[in-house]
Parts: structure tokens; sequence; C-alpha cells
């Protein structure tokens, strides 16, 4: 079981009733993923075409799944963690209810199973949210409302930080759902990741006002690299070494926005896109790290 370190906020009558239907108690460590050298960290940004998808594989094994793509790549993210994931996800986090975040996760819960998820908190109807609120049920998975300041115990010295939504929620924005995405921070010894979900300029104003830590050796580009984002005060916040943009080829939005990479290019980060890329797995021992591409980029770097 993961370990909230955080009380459990207010949270629908339906929530609450997963909850007490959980099974969590006394949940087995999953293994490894096959070839992952004890007291590692391996996150995959995985290629999920215009949408977001990544899975955080603990040094002892606990697996976190952040977002899940569009509908029309489920089967695709589904065949990728049957590989790389040997019993149930311990965990699922949707950092906001748009169908590019959420699409392919009914798919993998009735699949490959998920022990508790994480919610947004901002209300946005998408038909495919009713059916993963179905398949949770189904499962009997624990469902718990995101809020600023929850620690999760990965194992082995991996934690996960919730540093947002913002609190209080941001409204009037362009997108009050991207605004109020759920940003969370992974941290491994000297090792880090920044997970921006969908989050813009307001978000990282926020950010960079609430004391949040958010230096970190690599960046989960924030909106598939939209204008809306990566303001230049944020990324020299958070100094990356690495950005990773999640992003499908020839997308009517044009991400990453030219201004946008831009910026990145300033900063010295190198950016790796999954549009270009294909899926991108980065491994840690805490003091360095490792990233290797589906189409064969490769390079290492300090995690300080």
């Amino acid at each position: 079981m993961l370990p909230f370190c955080s009380s459990l906020s207010k949270a629908s009558s339906f929530a609450r009733r997963l909850l007490l239907a959980s099974t969590l108690a006394g949940a087995a460590l999953l293994r490894p993923t096959p070839g992952l050298a004890a007291g590692t960290l391996r996150v995959d940004f995985i290629d999920v075409g215009q949408g977001d998808s990544a899975l955080v594989t603990s040094p002892t094994g606990k697996t976190v799944l952040i977002d899940g793509g569009p509908h029309s790549s489920a089967r695709a993210l589904t065949e990728f963690l049957h590989v790389h994931v040997h019993a149930p996800l311990d965990l699922v986090l949707l950092t906001h209810r748009h169908e590019d975040h959420l699409g392919g996760l009914p798919e993998v819960v009735r699949e490959i199973g998920v022990r508790q998820f994480v919610d947004a908190p901002v209300p946005h109807p998408q038909k495919g949210y009713t059916a993963l609120m179905q398949a949770l049920e189904a499962r009997g998975a624990a469902v718990r409302q995101a809020t600023r300041g929850r620690t999760i115990d990965l194992g082995g010295g991996a934690t996960l930080t919730l540093l947002g939504p913002p609190d209080p929620l941001i409204t009037g924005s362009h997108s009050d759902v991207n605004a109020n995405s759920v940003v969370a921070r992974l941290t491994y010894r000297g090792f880090s990741v920044l997970f921006a979900g969908d989050a813009e300029a307001p978000t990282e104003t926020w950010l960079l006002t609430s004391g949040a830590p958010l230096r970190s050796t690599v960046l989960k580009v924030a909106h598939h690299g939209s204008h809306y984002a990566s303001g230049a005060p944020f990324l020299r916040a958070v100094g990356a070494r690495i950005a990773v943009v999640s992003v499908g080829a020839g997308n009517r939005y044009h991400h990453p926005a030219s201004a946008t990479l831009g910026r990145l290019a300033r900063t010295g980060a190198t950016v790796y896109r999954t549009d270009m890329d294909g899926d991108v797995t980065i491994e840690s021992d805490g003091s360095s790290a490792r990233v290797q591409t589906a189409r064969g980029r490769q390079e290492a770097v300090s995690a300080r």
C-alpha cells in the first residue's frame, strides 16, 4: 500500500464508497521492471500521441502511472504496461480531466488494475471520465482527491509530492481545468522530476510565489509545449537539465510552440519530444541519470 502522509480531503460520497471497498491492506510489493538494477528509479515518458502518460517505477518496484493519454492510444498504452508492470498499478494520478490525459485510463484500469487513484479537483464533463469511475468501482480501487502538500512514499527513498493543485483554485484563466492541474515532484536522493501536467502561466506564477520546491533534474514540459506555459521565470526556477515534451506528430495545435522551444533552449536543457523520439526512458541511481529513447538518442547527466 502507498502511504499518504496527509489526511483525506473532502470527497464525494461515491469516492468514499470506493475507499470503504478498498482491499489495499497487505498488498504485495511489486517486482521491479525487468532489467532494472537494484537501487534504480525509472521514469518512462510513453509515446501516446497528442497526450500525456508517464510510468514511474520506484527502486522497490512500486508503480505510479501519471495520466493515461487519449482514448486512441489506449491499446498501445496497455500493451506497454503489460510489459513493464507485473501486478496492479499501485497508483494512478490524473493531473486533470481532459481527454488527452484520461482517455486511455478506463482500459488500463480494466486490464492492468490499480490499487489507488488520485484525481484532479476541477470537474470537467467527459464520457471517458464516467467510464473511468465505473472501471475503478468495479476494481474496488480507492479514490482520493489531490490536495496540495500530499506526500506519497514510493519506497527505497523515492517520494512523490503534490505541489498543486493551487490553493485556492485559480478561476477566470484561459482554461481553469488546465490551470488547476495537479503538479507533482518526484525525488530520489539527488534526482528529481517535475510533472507539470497542463499547468499554464497563472499556475506557474502561483507556484513561484507558493514556496514550493521547483528545482528539478527533469521537467515534463507543461501543456505539450504550448505557448500558454513554460515562462522564462518558471523555467529558470526549475533549472532542468532534461526537458521532455509529450506531444503528437503533426498535431492541430502546433505543439510545441517555437517560442516555448526557444525558452527551453536558452535554459541549456536537452529537449526530448515523444513525436520525434518515441518513448523516453530515464533511469537514475539518485546521483546521476541516463536517458534513452526508442529512437536511439542517449545521454548521461548528473542528477544535481
